[in-house]
């Protein structure tokens, strides 16, 4: 049985031709907006719960990482070609595991879960067309008040907005 080698230049070759043809092929707006779309601006969400503080996290985690994740840069309000922007509508951390307490009559809770509900749309300002929306859209994020805080639920629930937005928007295209 005979083999086939390759020589080490070839393979080099082979492997520096792969890259280059790879790196020929580009995606329109970069992670999935429409090609005219190259700048957004996020509103501060509309906060609607008794967590003051919850528009400003979740408002800081997508000016960190929605445009980049939309292929997009952050646009100034009056400039950008899409706006994105939304209300956080409910707040929830409640018990989500149990079991008997150690004591009389009493239940431990195991885990707990923050659950953030937000509305969300993005719109093509030069087309003034709705490129995206949601009426109702769920983070969730599960601690142990033995071994976490609320905030790292809540770290989790926003995340998983986040990442909900990204795959929400990239859907469209």
């Amino acid at each position: 049985m005979s083999r086939i080698r390759f020589h080490p230049i070839l393979g080099t070759f082979i492997a520096s031709a792969s890259l280059m043809v790879a790196g020929c092929y580009s995606f329109q707006g970069g992670g999935g907006f429409p090609s005219g779309i190259r700048t957004v601006y996020i509103e501060p969400f509309e906060n609607r719960t008794v967590q003051v503080e919850l528009d400003q996290q979740l408002f800081q985690k997508l000016t960190d990482r929605l445009p980049r994740a939309l292929g997009t840069r952050p646009g100034s309000e009056q400039n950008a070609d899409a706006v994105i922007r939304g209300r956080i509508l409910n707040y929830d951390d409640v018990g989500q595991n149990y079991r008997p307490g150690q004591t009389g009559g009493n239940i431990d809770v195991l885990t707990y879960q923050v659950s953030i509900t937000v509305a969300v749309e993005i719109i093509d300002r030069q087309r003034n067309v709705v490129l995206w929306d949601t009426q109702s859209l769920v983070g969730r994020g599960e601690y142990r008040r033995d071994t976490q805080k609320d905030t790292d639920g809540r770290e989790t629930a926003l995340n998983h907005i986040l990442q909900q937005i990204i795959d929400g928007a990239q859907s469209q295209w």
